[in-house]
């Protein structure tokens, strides 16, 4: 099933004229063939594209701490092949489990798998498995958060040679880094570096001066 959009203004600050999301839930059909082929839920398109569903693979890029069997290896390889030839990017978290089956023989998997082409996955934020309520299923649910990519930044660049060194150097010695999160969830561990690193970040900008804004300047 795909969802497919038409906009006139162009889809997260581009120029195309449309962007389609697509759903896929595949099955085993005497393995190692799927109910429909990687063509299918990987097709090569000129525009922005991102699936997401239920697989029912198993693979070491989303599940790297799953021991693979040889049937698995099998069923898993002509999906993500297909995926590395066109430039599909898999956007779920490694390690980060999906499914809990808790019966039998099963253990937690990530069989749950989000893919973007490369006209769409500049406009990928986040894919978050961990922040949403149970919804009493064995999956989870995921949350995937698209928006128009960044602008580059036109400020000028520090001038790092007139730097207030002696005076940051004392200053840093006081700065401590803020307690971890008490639950390190992906998107809670993002969020903590990122506040620590701008705290850190505008104390260094703040007693270092820009340079001269000049045409053979580069951003970095």
């Amino acid at each position: 099933m795909a969802l497919e959009i038409h906009t006139a203004n162009g889809p997260f600050g581009s120029t195309f004229p449309r962007f389609r999301i697509g759903n896929a839930y595949t099955r085993p059909v005497n393995s190692p063939f799927r109910s429909f082929s990687q063509e299918t839920s990987l097709p090569n398109l000129d525009f922005h594209y991102l699936v997401a569903g239920n697989f029912n693979i198993h693979s070491p890029a989303a599940g790297p701490f799953r021991v693979l069997s040889p049937n698995e290896e099998t069923e898993s390889a002509p999906f993500f092949t297909r995926a590395s030839d066109i430039g599909f990017y898999l956007l779920n978290t490694p390690g980060t489990y999906t499914c809990f089956l808790f019966s039998g023989s099963h253990t937690p998997s990530a069989i749950d798998l989000a893919f973007a082409n490369p006209h769409m996955l500049p406009a990928f934020r986040y894919w978050d498995a961990t922040s949403l309520p149970s919804t009493g299923s064995h999956y989870v649910p995921i949350l995937i958060c698209l928006q128009p990519p960044i602008p580059p930044s036109k400020q000028s660049r520090l001038h790092w040679q007139d730097a207030d060194w002696p005076f940051l150097t004392d200053k840093l010695k006081d700065w401590q880094i803020p307690p971890t999160p008490r639950s390190p969830f992906p998107k809670q561990l993002d969020l903590w570096f990122s506040s620590a690193l701008n705290v850190l970040t505008c104390t260094i900008e703040a007693s270092t001066p820009h340079a001269c804004p000049s045409s053979k300047s580069k951003l970095w």
